[in-house]
């Protein structure tokens, strides 16, 4: 038979065959046999691939920080439209291109650098500074990376650092250019202008329904209800599990005397503050008790009662005028003393004083306790996460498995843009934008994950009801609805009338006869900047140096307004030393865009091969949850 198949494999029909199968394996059964790329890499840049892994974790790490912006995760088509898996192939492609020149130039990263990075890294600091190994080990596992992987990721970075700062580390900011700053920042001019508001406007007629109909169609975005999710949460924190511990006296005295040193009382006195029409007045003050019944009548006889402020009894650093409270804190004992100011003559009765210091554990007994009980609960708070994850797994409510652990759930509606999660008094600083994204794209009647907000934090929560957004009807918001459309109507006519103001300028009428046409009168700002100031917004300015001498023209401010002017008055900036923190903005500028430049012209003479198939099938398997 061996035989037989030897005599027909040399026929012309067998090696069309075999010619048709090898083809059919290089088209379809393995992947881009024909751009080079595995069926692991999304691109390649020169000898670097960019594997599907790599691309997956800095897509997931940019769709999170979308949602940290604006409230929640986008769907794939989203993620598209946004440009962000072009996006992060850009800066795997920088990456990439790095790496190639790391090889060509041998580029090394020893052990002791990429450790020093790692220990420096401050997410990875105990409370006193120093690394922390079980912080490190949450931290990764969180992230979804190995220790090994970290590592060799930190090693590729401080490659790629030194590759960066040998080309680019050197650049310094032309003269040129720090002349052009110079003038850019310093420049100034005066203007004439005038400002109109809807004052000058007569009176808006009311609406019809049918007026407000149609504005309610265009702006129909404006009025409708967010959605909302109604959920039980429960969070998690050493903090609250430190809230159901107790703690025994000789753990309070313990954790006093480690942390004693940190209940500082400050030193207050008990301040009163006179002003006085001129210095000799103090000498009529001196030698009398505050308490004293005399004390006031003198003041009252001076014409100084309602020069009287009493600041009561206050540490120096609640005292807002800082030549007071050195004055008042500077003296050595009770007593009276002068001080002369831009505010004038101030006489400073200083009374009561109490000395500052360490708390005795008595005066400080249940902050102790406290900071005893969180300590306690961060040597358990995991094997408590894992004790919840087991019963979590049972399907219980997740009411049910806090009272078992003497937690507390709070319910609470949740809008699509966080609204409800700011009222959570446990919830940890920054937890809404990891906790909003999971709640908004949570679905009913399905075991929900819990959500991590920090290396020992975690939080679950109970999906129980989803109230879809709706377009609102004209009966519920008319009120609203109807001030909307005035503001519009205002801020038309408003805009309309500078337009024609700014004409009849540019036609040659006086600017003080424009404004008296509205019923105001010209002011002038002296020696504006681009940034304008506590007279003049910026935009007015902006709009002001968009011309030279005799430039007319109108910028709307802030709250609606329009400012109208005219220049008067060019000012160029003297030379001079540009300070040293704006010099090395600029240069950092600069060398950030040759960057730029050298990485994207590098990066395509290497050749940028993109596996286009692999990349929709990870937006795919996003789209699907999986």
């Amino acid at each position: 038979m061996l035989d037989t198949i030897k005599r027909y494999s040399n026929t012309w029909v067998a090696k069309i065959l075999m010619g048709l199968l090898i083809l059919s394996f290089g088209l379809f059964g393995i992947a881009n046999v024909f751009t080079n790329l595995g069926s692991t890499s999304v691109a390649r840049v020169g000898n670097v691939s960019i594997s599907a892994v790599d691309f997956d974790r800095a897509y997931r790490g940019q769709l999170n920080n979308f949602a940290q912006q604006y409230g929640r995760v986008p769907t794939p088509e989203q993620a598209v439209a946004f440009g962000i898996p072009g996006s992060v192939l850009t800066q795997l492609g920088g990456n990439a291109t790095l790496d190639n020149l790391v090889q060509e130039f041998g580029v090394g990263a020893s052990d002791d650098m990429v450790a020093k990075v790692v220990a420096d890294d401050p997410n990875f600091s105990s409370t006193l500074g120093l690394f922390d190994r079980t912080r490190f080990n949450q931290i990764l596992r969180q992230s979804g990376y190995t220790e090994s992987e970290y590592v060799n990721a930190q090693a590729e970075s401080v490659r790629r650092n030194q590759i960066v700062n040998g080309l680019f580390g050197g650049i310094s900011a032309p003269k040129t250019i720090l002349e052009m700053s110079n003038r850019f920042q310093n420049d100034t001019r005066s203007i004439d202008y005038f400002t109109l508001t809807d004052a000058a406007l007569g009176e808006i007629a009311a609406p019809t329904d049918e007026e407000l109909t149609a504005f309610m169609v265009e702006n129909q975005n404006l009025y409708r209800t967010e959605e909302t999710r109604n959920i039980d949460i429960l969070v998690l924190t050493p903090e609250t599990l430190g809230k159901t511990l107790e703690v025994s006296d000789a753990e309070i005295e313990a954790e006093y005397a480690k942390t004693g040193a940190n209940y500082i009382a400050p030193e207050t006195r008990n301040i009163k503050v006179v002003t006085l029409n001129d210095a000799s007045q103090s000498s009529l003050l001196s030698g009398l008790s505050l308490s004293d019944a005399a004390f006031d009548n003198l003041l009252a006889s001076m014409g100084l009662a309602d020069s009287l402020e009493d600041l009561g009894q206050v540490a120096k650093d609640a005292i807002a005028d800082t030549a007071i409270a050195d004055a008042a804190f500077g003296m050595e004992e009770a007593g009276l003393t002068v001080v002369v100011g831009e505010t004038g003559t101030k006489a400073i009765l200083v009374s009561n004083i109490v000395e500052g210091g360490q708390q005795p554990l008595d005066a400080v007994r249940e902050q102790v306790a406290q900071a005893a009980a969180t300590r306690a609960a961060k040597t358990v708070i995991l094997d408590k996460i894992d004790e919840i994850e087991e019963l979590r797994a049972t399907l219980k409510p997740i009411t049910e498995i806090a009272a078992e652990f003497g937690l507390t759930t709070v319910n609470v509606d949740v809008t699509t843009s966080g609204g409800g999660l700011g009222g959570l008094e446990d919830l940890p600083s920054g937890a809404t934008s990891r906790l909003l994204p999971i709640i908004t794209s949570a679905e009913l009647d399905k075991l929900l994950p819990a959500v991590s907000l920090g290396a020992d934090e975690m939080a679950w929560f109970d999906l129980n009801k989803i109230t879809e957004a709706r377009d609102q009807t004209l009966d519920e918001v008319r009120p609203l609805v109807t001030a909307s459309w005035v503001q519009q109507q205002k801020d038309e006519a408003l805009s309309k009338k500078a337009e024609e103001l700014v004409a009849s300028l540019e036609n040659g009428d006086e600017l003080k006869q424009v404004a008296a046409s509205v019923g105001v009168e010209t002011q002038t700002a002296l020696n504006i900047t681009r940034q304008g100031g506590a007279e003049i917004a910026s935009s007015v300015a902006s709009a002001a140096f968009q011309g030279g001498e005799g430039h007319v023209g109108s910028a709307q401010t802030s709250d609606g307004d329009h400012v109208i002017f005219k220049v008067t008055w060019l000012n160029a900036a003297a030379p001079q030393e540009i300070d040293e923190q704006m010099q090395q903005s600029i240069a950092a500028g600069l060398a950030d865009n040759v960057y730029q430049q050298f990485i994207t012209a590098k990066r395509d003479d290497l050749g940028f091969n993109i596996n286009q198939g692999a990349i929709n099938q990870l937006l795919s398997l996003d789209a699907n949850g999986q």
